[in-house]
């Protein structure tokens, strides 16, 4: 690979996990990734959490979404980068562009901000496989979108 944003995690990546670093003991907002097989959302918590830690996690799968990173919050969770969306400064809600310290640039772009195309074809093929899944029926293709 000559094309260095093709590598995983990219360098934008592990320099936003140096500016982390550099955040420990403080307050910070922290927008974590919701999904579930049908969709994905985020959640915005009601206060500041304390950045405790920042340990290698030691099984990152790009796949599953498990960056090598583990936050370690004073709620007493530790999550890992590839569920956060989104860390800031000041606040969780509009922070401007100098008070976000992490971005899940790749989630933000590719999943929460994607263009959606719905199709009454779409819809139909989604209600009969979610319907044939509630009967028993096991599902062995996925839903083409067009």
């Amino acid at each position: 690979m000559s094309d260095s944003e093709e590598l995983w995690p990219s360098t934008a990546y592990h320099q936003q996990v140096e500016q982390l670093r550099g955040l420990i003991g403080q307050p910070l907002h922290v927008v974590e990734i919701h999904s579930t097989e049908i969709n994905a959302g985020v959640h915005f918590p009601g206060k500041p959490l304390v950045l405790l830690a920042i340990v290698d996690f030691p099984r990152p799968d790009p796949y599953r979404q498990l960056c090598p990173h583990l936050l370690i919050l004073d709620d007493g969770r530790g999550v890992n980068l590839g569920r956060v969306a989104r860390i800031s400064r000041g606040s969780a809600y509009a922070p401007t562009a100098d008070d976000i310290v992490f971005s899940n640039q790749e989630f933000v772009e590719n999943v929460l901000f994607a263009p959606r195309k719905l199709s009454r074809a779409l819809v139909a093929a989604t209600s009969r496989m979610a319907l044939g899944e509630m009967l028993g029926k096991p599902s062995d293709r996925l839903i083409e979108h067009s």
